[in-house]
């Protein structure tokens, strides 16, 4: 008794995995077309095919507008077609097992509205407040720091910048306290081989002012004359001969000193 009911049990397992076998087995294909509402073939058109799996088959149009799935489920599933410029279109699909489905599709116009993009002309470097800068920076006589680079490198300090370049020594203070800059003199002489460096702001003096009174990100440009023999004319003065830096800031805000 107990095996007869074993072997029943068995059979209809076996019975029902030829029968899951055979589901599974079932295919169709499908070889379709795809047009707009004027007869033209439509090529490159999306044709998303939705059996159940978690990402749909895809299938593209070809220049004659045929696109095709060599193998898919049997059954009924949802089709999505689209392109670019068109209704997109979203239906059923019935694929018998052992045939060819031939479906044509027909997409209509659906103008894409752009939104309006004001294009501008490239500006002048060597016109307004940064133009006597980018001539300077051009020339290659000092060394010169831009926004760019600036927002590159990303220093703490403005002081912390110019560590970066030759010739220039920034002494080293406990934090908050002014840094002292030097410079190494161009000339031959007996005095001391360091002497007061010149600082300027947007073109103007900033005596008794310090180079960190200014956050990096808030300067448009940096320039520094490491002797007399790099400053430019319209920098140069008798109190300049130890050296320059020139801050530009990119706002009027920017330049003030802080409390």
């Amino acid at each position: 008794m107990r095996l007869s009911v074993y072997r029943t049990a068995m059979l209809a397992i076996l019975l029902l995995v030829r029968a899951a076998s055979a589901r599974a087995q079932a295919t169709g294909s499908i070889e379709g077309f795809v047009r707009d509402s004027a007869g033209h073939a439509l090529s490159a058109v999306e044709v998303h095919l939705f059996d159940d799996d978690v990402r749909p088959h895809l299938a593209i149009s070809d220049s004659v507008g045929r696109f095709a799935f060599a193998r898919a489920r049997a059954g009924e599933f949802r089709v999505r077609v689209r392109r670019l410029g068109y209704n997109q279109l979203s239906l059923m699909i019935r694929i018998i097992s052992g045939q060819v489905t031939r479906p044509d599709y027909v997409l209509t116009p659906a103008p894409v509205m752009l939104t309006d993009q004001l294009i501008e002309a490239p500006s002048d470097p060597t016109r307004g407040k940064m133009g006597p800068f980018n001539q300077r920076m051009s020339r290659g006589v000092g060394s010169f720091f831009t926004r760019a680079e600036i927002e590159k490198r990303q220093p703490a300090s403005i002081s912390e910048l110019l560590r970066t370049v030759p010739g220039v020594n920034i002494s080293q203070r406990m934090a908050g306290e002014p840094q002292p800059v030097h410079m190494q003199r161009s000339v031959n002489s007996s005095m001391q081989s360091t002497c007061v460096v010149q600082l300027y702001v947007d073109g103007q003096p900033y005596p008794n002012g310090n180079l960190d009174d200014f956050a990096p990100l808030t300067l448009e440009g940096v320039e520094v004359y490491r002797s007399a023999s790099e400053i430019p004319a319209g920098f140069r003065t008798r109190d300049a001969t130890c050296g320059l830096i020139a801050l530009w800031t990119r706002d009027p805000e920017a330049a003030r000193r802080k409390p």
